[in-house]
């Protein structure tokens, strides 16, 4: 049985602790790069990959584990990926082979995957109404993974400073990770939870007995029934046939498509802009690295915690209504983020123009940095409003409870490559691009690559805006359903 944990206390530990020291991997990483590159013989591109192994295995497992939790316990499926991935932590800081480095980081992320499937499900399944705009949007909505990602490079950052090796940052967050998976081995499954309708259903549904009709010596007939004769191929054939028709009715649910991509839009967003901010600011401005790091902490937690409470404000409704004003409000958010990118790019244009610096005063140069900070402030506030209320959308966009962990998994997979890993890429190939073949100078592709990272907003502008027009359309075609039924029963009616 296990000990049965409130919700709150349920969201504290495993909604919000969990992710937390799971995303301190990827900030101790970073801040161990150059001591880890020191102790072992790893070339430029082998360090960038150990880097994105985590992504790499994320992006590899989402949709595996949305699956797995339509056929597997929750608590079982879980208590196996937090146990693998605080035992991979704890080897990884022991290795120092670049091979062996790389593949438990691939096993890091891919089973740090698992938690970022379940989380939104479990948390649209025990939330209270008027919370689960916050929680949604503090588990899913970059705050776990922000507040992580921050931890991790403080510490790591602190302990090698100080003359310790790198493994003991990653020691910490081992046993961090140990001591929440006994807390989950000793909490009740029922609290884990995340469909209410039935229980699960086993890998393949079991066949039902056929009707034998045997003629008997005395000509008579015997009827029995048989146990079916299943094979493994048809048993896999039925496994294949059900994925497919999943895939399917994913597909054809344009609503849960849009608000995927608005959703990886989001992100890309965000982490395109933390990968370029302190080149950005330090070469097209000249400002020393302290000040793009301060400037990009203050910007990002203030603008961060303004989108988080206005999007908390946003109470979610389930019925046609409710999601057209919860896709309204995320329009109007990526619409602000939209003229915020416009903005931003004013002031990124004055930045490269030398002769706007020639004939204007000095204190035009800090005109146009202030410009160019409100217009990524505006930015960060519509990316960091609309993440939460997506995921919520995606989960109630279908209908049927079963699909929703493949869903979930699809729309996190898609996320973790259209917007975490095509964050950094992009921008960095635009700036190749235009540097290396078209012959801009190092601040012109900067720049470039800099407006490559904004245009995320009018994608998921242009996607919200097809998302609110599928809900009207569905609405529209509900009102003119039920009003020829209600024709069709007054002409049916006898007087």
């Amino acid at each position: 049985m296990g000990i049965p944990l409130p919700a709150c206390v349920m969201f504290t530990l495993f909604c919000l602790a969990v992710p937390i020291f799971m995303s301190y991997n990827g900030g101790a990483t970073a801040a161990t790069v150059d001591t880890i590159q020191k102790e072992g013989h790893w070339s430029p591109a082998g360090i960038g990959l150990l880097g994105a192994m985590d992504k790499i295995g994320m992006t590899m497992a989402a949709a595996f584990w949305g699956y797995m939790l339509q056929r597997v316990s929750s608590k079982r499926l879980l208590c196996a990926g937090l146990l693998v991935n605080a035992t991979s932590t704890l080897i990884f800081a022991t290795l120092r082979n670049p091979i062996t480095m790389c593949l438990a980081k691939l096993l890091i992320g891919f089973t740090e995957s698992l938690q970022w499937v379940w989380c939104p499900l479990w948390i649209g399944q025990w939330a209270p109404p008027a919370s689960l705009p916050i929680w949604m949007n503090l588990s899913g909505g970059g705050v776990a993974s922000g507040v992580g990602n921050g931890l991790g490079t403080i510490i790591a950052g602190f302990t090698t400073a100080q003359g310790c090796s790198y493994e003991l940052a990653f020691q910490i967050e081992a046993g961090a990770l140990f001591a929440l998976w006994l807390a989950l081995a000793l909490t009740d499954w029922q609290k884990f939870t995340i469909r209410e309708d039935r229980p699960l259903e086993p890998f393949v549904k079991m066949k039902s007995p056929k009707k034998r009709v045997v003629r008997l010596a005395n000509e008579s007939l015997d009827e029995h029934l048989v146990a079916p004769c299943d094979s493994a191929g048809e048993a896999e054939q039925e496994v294949r046939r059900s994925l497919k028709a999943q895939l399917r009715d994913l597909w054809e649910n344009p609503l849960y498509c849009y608000c995927a991509m608005a959703y990886a839009s989001a992100n890309y967003v965000n982490s395109a802009l933390q990968f370029l901010w302190v080149r950005v600011f330090g070469e097209l401005w000249s400002l020393n690295k302290d000040w793009c790091v301060l400037s990009f902490l203050v910007i990002s937690a203030t603008s961060g915690a303004l989108g988080i409470t206005m999007a908390s404000c946003n109470r979610v409704e389930r019925d046609h209504a409710g999601r057209l004003a919860t896709l309204r409000f995320i329009h109007r958010a990526f619409s602000g983020a939209v003229l915020g990118a416009l903005v931003a790019a004013v002031g990124v244009a004055c930045g490269i123009a030398p002769q706007l610096h020639q004939k204007q005063p000095p204190s035009f140069e800090l005109k146009s940095i202030i410009v160019c900070w409100l217009g990524c402030a505006m930015v960060l506030v519509g990316v960091t409003a609309v993440p939460g209320l997506l995921q919520i959308v995606c989960i109630q966009s279908v209908d049927q409870p079963d699909l929703r962990s493949f869903a979930t998994g699809l729309s996190q997979g898609a996320n973790n490559l259209l917007g975490f890993a095509m964050g950094p890429l992009l921008p960095q190939l635009a700036m190749d691009f235009m540097e290396y073949h078209l012959g801009f100078n190092r601040q012109r592709a900067l720049a470039c690559a800099f407006l490559t990272a904004l245009v995320g907003t009018s994608v998921g502008a242009f996607c919200t805006t097809l998302a609110v027009a599928s809900v009207g359309l569905c609405s529209a075609s509900d009102s003119d359903l039920e009003n020829a039924t209600t024709v069709l029963i007054s002409i049916n009616t006898p007087p």
